[in-house]
């Protein structure tokens, strides 16, 4: 009798199992396998935010000084007679080749894929190509910037869903084009053509009074 009770036992034991089992190992896998392309997908947002910044920087570069651009072409240092500097670039604009070309890099590094951990959440851009790369002249001062947003999609469908879940992201990076012998360029031009009309050589005439009332009264 005590032996078929331990059978009884140990059968309802191994049925209590298998029914735990069923029930949690399909959660363990989602979860795991959730954890998994989450930590995919922050990786491709950090291959994504270092390319973007990488570029912005040259982007940047080439619009301080188009001879980087050239020896980036090229690949040798232009000689004296090809030079093309490209004066006053900031006030007449130019910038059009070089939004095309780095807005075509970060295209090109995202869609490469060298990114990915899994090859079936490969990021998918979202951003028009002429639309990643800007160049923004705010008068005073310009900078440069690339913005993309791009989607991530997760490579299995859960029951219920009619299509994959997708994780959207936004990747943006903005840094100053300093050009110190470009700024000064246009402030001088700036300066030449105020005082050559008459309404800069009536603020010239004011300050020069000014001054020569200030030393006057220092004098004094």
């Amino acid at each position: 009798m005590g032996g078929i009770l331990k059978k009884t036992e140990e059968s309802e034991n191994g049925a209590v199992q298998i029914v735990e089992a069923t029930f949690v190992f399909p959660v363990m896998f989602i979860i795991l396998f959730f954890l998994v392309y989450m930590g995919n997908a922050h990786y491709v947002k950090a291959q994504i935010e270092s390319v973007v910044l990488t570029r912005t920087l040259e982007g940047a570069g080439y619009c301080a000084d188009p001879i980087l651009q050239t020896m980036k072409t090229t690949g040798t240092i232009p000689s004296l007679d090809n030079l093309n500097v490209e004066p006053y670039r900031y006030i007449f604009g130019g910038m059009d080749e070089i939004e095309s070309q780095i807005g075509t890099a970060v295209e090109s590094d995202i869609e490469d894929g060298t990114m990915l951990f899994f090859n079936n959440m490969s990021p998918r851009l979202k951003t028009n190509s002429a639309d990643i790369a800007k160049f923004n002249n705010y008068v005073v001062y310009s900078t440069f910037s690339v913005d993309v947003e791009y989607a991530v999609e997760f490579p299995i469908r859960f029951m219920g869903q009619e299509a994959p879940a997708v994780l959207t992201i936004n990747a943006r990076a903005e840094v100053p084009v300093n050009d110190t012998s470009e700024f000064i360029r246009n402030t001088d031009m700036v300066i030449d053509i105020f005082y050559g009309t008459k309404f800069g050589q009536s603020i010239s005439d004011m300050f020069g009074k000014i001054n020569d009332f200030i030393e006057n009264f220092a004098g004094k």
